[in-house]
């Protein structure tokens, strides 16, 4: 008889609905055409900042004609982040570790593509969602070329069906805390 399990946080999946973009915030705030947001704040030592700024640069130097801008998920209020998650052109994880990142469920529930390096369940989370990479090593230069193809998509992922499929959405999470107890 199986007396544990392990439940990842599920995301509220309406309020990363494209309703809830503010683009005029984002226009005015962001007047640059190409962002890159960065899953956390830059004084993380854990996010490993560091790594991310290096692989902008790559980027920037390997595709000058489509240089990028990284941005830190940091002081925002919740619907400035689901706007930043419709508009910026990817979201890019470069943490030391993880467990079951909320981030990139959110940015998966909003439609954006998704770089990682391969750290807690974004392997899992993300496999099959076109779109999205999962870089096997830290080498920015390895990283930056998932960025380019991330980049290159140029449309919505299908993550938010792909959270649902994985009974992700809060509603289906609470359905199976429910069924627990």
């Amino acid at each position: 008889c199986k007396k544990w399990s392990i439940i990842p946080c599920g995301v509220n999946i309406q309020a990363c609905d494209q309703k809830y973009v503010d683009e005029k915030w984002f226009e005015t705030k962001f007047p640059s055409n190409s962002y890159v947001l960065f899953a956390g704040s830059f004084e993380s030592e854990v996010k490993d900042p560091t790594l991310a700024k290096h692989v902008i640069e790559a980027y920037n130097q390997l595709y000058p004609e489509d240089a990028v801008e990284l941005l830190e998920l940091r002081g925002y209020s919740r619907s400035e982040v689901v706007t930043l998650m419709h508009q910026c052109n990817a979201l890019l994880l470069t943490s030391i570790r993880e467990g079951s990142p909320q981030v990139v469920k959110e940015a998966m529930a909003c439609g954006c593509p998704i770089v990682s390096v391969d750290v807690g369940d974004v392997e899992e989370r993300t496999s099959g969602v076109e779109g999205c990479y999962v870089v096997p090593t830290r080498d920015p230069n390895d990283i930056a070329e998932s960025l380019q193809k991330a980049i290159a998509f140029e449309g919505k992922i299908n993550g938010r069906d792909r959270i649902i499929e994985m009974g992700l959405s809060n509603e289906q999470v609470a359905e199976r805390l429910m069924a627990i107890y």
